[in-house]
């Protein structure tokens, strides 16, 4: 009876423990006067095939996603009617937003630089509105130890230190070294949040 251990002589399988006891990875088939498997292309040839397809991978990439970035990016029409829209609905803010960002692009652009002065003027206005008058004069309404709370970058919380209950509201907007409109935003933004509170 035929034994079915892989080393026995009687088997079909090569044995991978060779004469001298050494492990044969190549199950025998390396030694001299064993039947080679023919292939139809040399050894190494599907890893080289492969490496030169993953090597034109990136530049096949970069080309498609250029071509997707270019179809995609906006004319100049388009960026003129976003910026309307949003004017137009009122949102002025979103308006500057993008108008600035067409002027970073072309700063010669003047339909831009239109529609970012008069967002910018209609925002403060709005902002001043809120507030009521610059001669105001405010007072926090938090104590100093929950301010943290509030998350204010540090430009707010100065902002907001100022606030004493003696200094005007224009007086804060002089001497909180931030942009006028910008200080204008974070002064209404405490406003609602209660954090500050008009005395004078």
């Amino acid at each position: 009876m035929a034994s079915g251990r892989p080393g026995s002589s009687d088997s079909n399988f090569p044995s991978v423990i060779g004469a001298d006891g050494a492990i044969d990875l190549a199950g025998g088939l390396a030694r001299e006067g064993a039947p080679q498997r023919l292939t139809s292309r040399p050894s190494g040839d599907a890893w080289v095939a492969d490496r030169d397809r993953r090597s034109l991978l990136p530049l096949a990439i970069g080309v498609e996603a250029a071509a997707v970035q270019e179809a995609d990016e906006p004319s100049l029409d388009d960026i003129h009617r976003e910026i309307a829209d949003h004017f137009a609905l009122g949102d002025f803010a979103a308006a500057l937003h993008s108008a600035e960002l067409q002027l970073g692009l072309d700063p010669d652009d003047e339909s831009a630089r239109q529609y970012a002065e008069t967002s910018r003027a209609r925002l403060e206005t709005r902002y001043t509105t809120r507030i009521g008058s610059l001669e105001y004069v405010f007072n926090a309404a938090v104590p100093a130890g929950k301010v943290k709370w509030l998350g204010l970058d540090p430009q707010a919380a100065f902002l907001l230190s100022l606030v004493d209950g003696q200094t005007t509201v224009a007086e804060v907007l002089e001497l909180c070294q931030m942009g006028r409109l910008e200080a204008l935003r974070v002064f209404t933004e405490l406003l609602e949040a209660e954090a500050i509170l008009r005395v004078a």
